[in-house]
C-alpha cells in the first residue's frame, strides 16, 4: 500500500497549494498595480478615482506582506503544528513548484521539449558525406 507522505503524495501537494496560493497573491498584485497605474492616469482629477487608486496601492501592499508571509511563515508554522516532512517546505521548494504551475499554465516547457524532439538527428544527413563535392554546407 503506497504511504501518503511518500515523494509525489502528501508533500508535493501541500507544496502545490502553497505555490498556487504565492502564485494568486502575486497575480493580484500585479493586478492592483497596474489598477493603481490607470485609475491615477485617467483620474482627471475626480477624488473617487484617486481614492480607488490609493486602495489599489493598499491591497498591493497587503498582498505583497501576505506573499512573505506564505514563504516565510508557512514553514515555520507547518514545523510548529508537528507537519511530517515539514523541514521540505522552504522558500525555495515553493518557488520551485511555483515554476512548475506556471509552466504546466503556459505550456511552454512542453513546446520546447517537443520542438527538441523534432530537430532531433533522425539519421537524414543534409548533404551526402560520402561525395567530395564542394557545394556542402
Amino acid at each position: 500500500m503506497p504511504d501518503i507522505y511518500q515523494q509525489g503524495g502528501f508533500e508535493e501537494i501541500v507544496l502545490y497549494i502553497l505555490g498556487a496560493i504565492v502564485l494568486i497573491i502575486c497575480w493580484g498584485c500585479i493586478y492592483a498595480f497596474f489598477r493603481a497605474i490607470f485609475l491615477f492616469i485617467f483620474s482627471k482629477g475626480d477624488d473617487k478615482e484617486i481614492k480607488a487608486a490609493w486602495s489599489s496601492i493598499r491591497y498591493m501592499i497587503l498582498g505583497l506582506f501576505f506573499t512573505v508571509m506564505v514563504l516565510f511563515v508557512s514553514p515555520t508554522l507547518l514545523k510548529f503544528m508537528h507537519f511530517q516532512g515539514a523541514e521540505k517546505y522552504t522558500p525555495t521548494a515553493i518557488f520551485t513548484y511555483m515554476g512548475k504551475i506556471i509552466s504546466h499554465i503556459t505550456g511552454l516547457g512542453n513546446i520546447i521539449v517537443e520542438s527538441q524532439k523534432m530537430n532531433e538527428f533522425n539519421g537524414n544527413l543534409y548533404y551526402d558525406l560520402d561525395n567530395p563535392s564542394s557545394f556542402r554546407l
